[in-house]
């Protein structure tokens, strides 16, 4: 018995994208917004220094890859374990949102750029303003949590 073949050039099945307006405008939007960054940091390379930021973005990168993510899957393994299923999302979704706020904030924190010539270039208690944020997301975090165990919706 022979298995019977569709006939040739049938028309294949329509594919649909599971990606909705509100995705394509923000990837349009946010395109934009980084090839205005990237004209900006070559038109202007004797103020912007295209190098100097190659290697601070290849340097968060590798950052992030080889010491910030293990180290987020490291906690987020003993959060689940310590965690009830209802808050575990938000206890996730709050540590990768101060990784990478504490990520980013590190040069500020430690004056790297700063100038003694230029006392407005790192003009801020940087701690306590990374304190805050992060009070802010767990904060968030926890209220969001509470709601939820109290029945007040997702």
């Amino acid at each position: 018995m022979s298995a019977e073949l569709p006939p040739p050039f049938e028309d294949a099945p329509e594919h649909t994208s599971r990606y909705g307006p509100l995705y394509w405008s923000a990837l349009v939007v946010g395109g934009g917004f980084m090839a205005f960054g990237l004209v900006a940091l070559f038109s202007k390379a004797g103020a912007t220094d295209p190098a100097n930021f190659a290697v601070f973005f290849v340097g968060l990168a590798l950052v992030h890859d080889l010491l910030l993510a293990p180290a987020v899957i490291v906690v987020a393994t003993g959060l689940r374990r310590a965690s009830s299923r209802t808050g575990r999302e938000l206890l996730f979704g709050a540590l990768v949102v101060s990784a990478v706020i504490a990520l980013f904030s590190v040069p500020m924190l430690f004056g790297w750029g700063a100038q003694p010539d230029n006392p407005s270039f790192l003009p801020r208690n940087y701690a306590a303003g990374l304190a805050l944020v992060l009070a802010v997301v767990w904060g968030l975090a926890a209220a969001m949590l509470l709601r939820r165990r109290s029945g007040g919706g997702p």
